[in-house]
Formats: structure tokens, sequence, C-alpha cells
């Protein structure tokens, strides 16, 4: 369908208009103004409009309250005085007999610019001003021919690779956390004082990974849980160790610095505990105590470790008083007699903290407390519960996914009663 192009005899502006409304009464869509179109004849040029126009029935007033006049009333418009590209009807143009008649092209829908701008225009006037649709609507819409000759696109897969992807994160999330649960459900949850690291010491036992462990003065004072706990002649197993304390003793013990040949006895009594050790496991060999555990350790004077583990306390649940350690400062075996080091190692003589228990191997050994401090004679006056603590290495423990060598704290129950004086150490 052909599009021919008029101005406006109002406001010049150009108009589009097809052929199926040629000869009508229109109305500009730049000013609104109503004007009758010509006729195009078969050769392209423009024909009289019709002697009696048919008058078309407009409302007294539009949606923007706009007053029209009626076409009746008013006398007939004269016709454009500029038509493009067509000569006026009042003034033919005058044709050779041996030439054709030009005839103006006429724009065809598919390769017209100016009448997508034109329509479009129309289209927006009519939305802003919302007025009946006019006769130029039902043209035909370049946009929509394209729209509709537009090949469908294929469906984006997006969508189901994220679902199936989020689909497969929560299975996986799901499972994982299933085996976590069945694991502790299976072991048991351990108490924090089951599985200190073994990362000190002469004799580390078995290990796989470097670990460094550095506790405080309140980690060492939690309370000991009831099942960690025993008395005087009751055996307690933790891990693939077997303790029996044996008995509390009252005696003088002397001090070995590297170097020397005599002990040094201490100034005053320490406090011994006895021990029967048995490594009750079928494949491990591991050495149940260690100097490090029962090394000397001072609260006020400056200590380069952390404090031990291995302890004397009044009362058997929060500590009312603590007395930690032994008489022997320690060192490690590599910085023993080493230029890098400028202190001694020393250790409690007949202490036998240093040997390994193969499986099914036991052994006795003693702790004691530091006889070189005074402060440690109230324990001798003390008629209150006490509780020794100990750090003994347990062997291997499962955590998580891995086998990691861990030490336990177990606490022996006594009171002044249990303690029995002897005239010498060991």
């Amino acid at each position: 369908m052909s599009i021919y192009h008029f101005k406006c005899v109002s406001c010049t502006k150009l108009m589009g208009i097809t052929e199926d409304f040629l000869g009508k009464q229109m109305r500009c869509p730049h000013c609104q103004t109503i004007q009758m179109v010509p006729l195009i004849d078969a050769a392209g040029n423009a024909e009289a409009p019709p002697t009696t126009p048919t008058p078309s029935v407009e409302p007294d007033t539009d949606v923007m309250n706009y007053n029209y006049q009626p076409a009746a009333a008013s006398a007939p418009q004269d016709l454009p005085q500029e038509i493009l590209p067509f000569p006026t009807i009042d003034q033919p143009p005058v044709v050779a007999a041996n030439e054709a008649p030009e005839v103006s092209p006429t724009v065809e829908v598919n390769d017209a610019g100016a009448a997508t701008t034109d329509f479009m225009a129309s289209e927006k006037n009519e939305a802003v001003q919302g007025n009946a649709p006019a006769p130029w609507d039902n043209a035909p819409s370049i946009t929509g021919e394209a729209a509709r000759k537009r090949p469908v696109g294929s469906k984006s897969m997006a969508m189901p690779i994220l679902f199936f992807s989020l689909l497969s994160y929560s299975i996986m999330a799901t499972a994982i956390l299933i085996l976590i649960l069945v694991r502790m459900k299976t072991g048991g949850p351990l108490h924090p004082l089951e599985y200190i690291p073994d990362v000190d010491g002469d004799n580390p036992g078995a290990k796989r990974t470097k670990i460094r462990f550095n506790n405080d003065k309140e980690r060492t004072q939690e309370i000991v849980p009831a099942h960690l706990r025993t008395k005087i002649g009751v055996a307690i197993r933790v891990g693939e160790l077997e303790v029996t304390p044996l008995a509390v003793e009252k005696a003088t013990v002397a001090v070995l610095v590297s170097g020397f040949s005599r002990a040094e006895p201490c100034k005053e009594d320490s406090l011994i505990l006895k021990l029967k050790l048995k490594n009750v496991s079928a494949d491990q060999s591991f050495c149940p105590l260690d100097y490090y555990f029962n090394r000397k350790w001072k609260e006020k004077s400056k200590n380069s470790y952390p404090p031990p583990f291995t302890l004397v306390q009044f009362g058997t649940e929060k500590p009312e008083k603590s007395f930690f350690g032994g008489p022997a400062n320690w060192l490690p075996l590599a910085l023993a007699g080493s230029k890098k080091s400028q202190s001694s190692r020393e250790t409690v003589e007949n202490e036998n903290l240093d040997k390994i228990l193969e499986p099914g191997e036991e052994m006795t050994a003693f702790l004691c407390t530091d006889g070189d401090d005074s402060s440690t004679q109230a324990i001798f006056n003390h008629q209150g519960p006490m509780l020794w603590r100990l750090q003994v290495r347990r062997g291997l423990v499962q955590v998580g996914a891995k086998e990691i060598p861990a030490t336990a704290v177990i606490g022996v129950e006594f009171g002044a009663t249990d303690i029995k004086p002897t005239p010498a150490a060991g």
C-alpha cells in the first residue's frame, strides 16, 4: 500500500496519508485542523475533491475538552495551495505531446524513513491528547511489520544451568552435614582437656605436623570433668594410657643440672605423687610423661613458656589456690649444652619421665612440687580437699578426618590424710 505526503494548509507540516483516505476529510495530526484530502489519479496527478463532501460527525467536545465546530455549518475550505510533489488544481501543468507526463514516485512502506517518523509522531500525539483514532492510525506499521518478520530467538539456558548448579550444591552440602553428624554421634564429643595437642617436650610422640599450641593460666585451671578424675589406688584410662595413682608422699627431692655430676637437694620438702603407667594400645608407642609437663613456673617471674597443665590446687572444682609445676627448669634437648642457650637443662633425680612405653608395657614414675618455692609449704598445712592435675600423653586421637598425637589432663583427688611421710624420694 502506497503512502502519500501532503503539507497541512495551516501549519505546513507534512502528513502521511494512505490511498484509502484520499478524497476524504481528515484532521492534521500536528495542529488538529480539519481539511479535505485531494484525490490522485492513475497518472499520479491530484484531482478535484467531491463538490459535496460528506460531513463528518464530530463530537461537541473530546476528552481534552476541545470545542469542535460542526463541519456542516462552516464554509467549504480551500484546497491546500502546496501539494508535494503534485501541481495545484487551478494551474494544471502543460505537457508536450511528445513527452510523457512526469509521475511523482510513490513512497513504499519498506523504504520510507520519513513515513516512519510521521506515524510515530501521530501515535505519540494521540496518546498525549487522548483523541479518537485518526484515519491514518489504520495505516500499516513499519515497526510492526518488522517485528512480525523478525525470527524468534532461542530460549536462554542461563536459568536452567543456575537451577541445577544450586540443586547440586545443596545436595552435596546436605551429604557432608549428615556425615559430620554421624561421626559426632559415633565417637561422642571430647572434653577440651582430653585432646590437648602434644607439641613440646623431649618425647613428642608420633608427630605428623608441627603445631604450636599456646595455653594460658585460665585454660590450665579449667575445671576437670568428673570422668577424668580418680583417687589414690583407683586406675583410670584415658585414650591408650591407663594411670593408677599409688601414693602421695612428703619428701625432699634433688635437682640435677646438666654439666654437673651431683644433684642439688631442694631447700624444703616437696609433695610427691607416685604413679603406675601402662600402655594398653595394640599398635602405638609413646612416652606417657615429659619433663616439659612438670617444668618450673612462677606466675610473677618472667617466663618464656606458658604455665604447665600439671599443678596442685586447693579444692576439687574451681581452684582456690594453685601451685604450678615442679622444681626443675625445662630446656629443650636441642639447646642443652648449645652455645645459643645461656641456661642449663635441669631434671629431678630418679623422676623417670622420659621412658617410652611399647604396646602392653608399664612403668612407675613420680611427680613433685617445687621444694625451692616456700609458698608450696602451705600444701602441708591445708586440711581441705585437694586435686593434683597432671598432663599425660594418651596416644593418637581421631579429630575430623585425621589422627593427631594428643595429651589429656586427669585429676587425682586427695586430702591431708592421704599424705604419707617418707625418708627420701624415689
